[in-house]
């Protein structure tokens, strides 16, 4: 447990241990397995994948040591569930404003005899439009970051901004994290408040979903 306790530690009100790693350190460290169950999800740490995590630690788990890896792509969350790498990984499936995740499906229907699901449920999806430079007006931004799945969500909005560039990253996390170390001053990323709190970004512009009860179905997946 030497190396797991220099890593980023919280507790919650259940008393579990929660230890978030990147997958990176996760295999440098290979920390023994005995000592914890370990989440997969696609990261950085504040993605609504993020979130979901930390609500089914909440509504499951008391008293328990957890490791939240950080993954970058889910192709990478399959491959380490399916070679015994990581316990369970929980990914998004299902959008009640966009429909099935493809890129998900995909890969859950290539890998449904090693897999089964352990548990289903949703989470209340509420994106913002954050920047990294105070006072700046929507007509100033020139580019707008994040996840492939947030920008449909947010189509109307987005469309009323036809000058603005659209960039596609791995995560909306990624995106507010990419932004906040940028040098450029007129960037704009679609994400959540706590997120948005975390890389501590401004918010601009809430409620820029299309539907208010936005809601996203999760999986919690674990290796036959």
């Amino acid at each position: 447990m030497s190396k797991i306790i220099k890593q980023n530690i919280s507790s919650d009100k259940n008393n579990n241990i929660i230890i978030d790693y990147n997958i990176k350190n996760f295999l440098k460290e290979k920390p023994q397995k005995k000592y914890y169950k370990s989440i997969a999800f696609l990261g950085p740490k504040g993605s609504y994948s993020y979130l979901a995590v930390k609500t089914y630690i909440n509504n499951t788990f008391f008293q328990k040591t957890l490791i939240n890896i950080s993954c970058q792509n889910f192709t990478e969350i399959f491959l380490y569930l399916k070679i015994g790498i990581i316990n369970f990984a929980i990914i998004p499936i299902y959008n009640n404003c966009t429909g099935l995740i493809k890129e998900v499906l995909t890969l859950f229907k290539s890998n449904i005899f090693f897999l089964y699901i352990k548990k289903k449920f949703k989470l209340p999806i509420k994106h913002c439009l954050v920047t990294n430079k105070r006072n700046i007006t929507l007509h100033e931004i020139k580019k707008v970051f994040s996840h492939v799945e947030p920008f449909k969500q947010c189509s109307i909005f987005m469309n009323k901004f036809p000058k603005w560039e659209i960039k596609y990253c791995s995560s909306s996390s990624f995106a507010m994290e990419y932004i906040k170390k940028s040098s450029f001053k007129n960037l704009a990323a679609i994400g959540n408040k706590i997120s948005a709190k975390f890389y501590k970004l401004k918010i601009i512009k809430t409620n820029i979903t299309n539907k208010i009860d936005n809601q996203t179905h999760f999986l919690v997946l674990g290796k036959k």
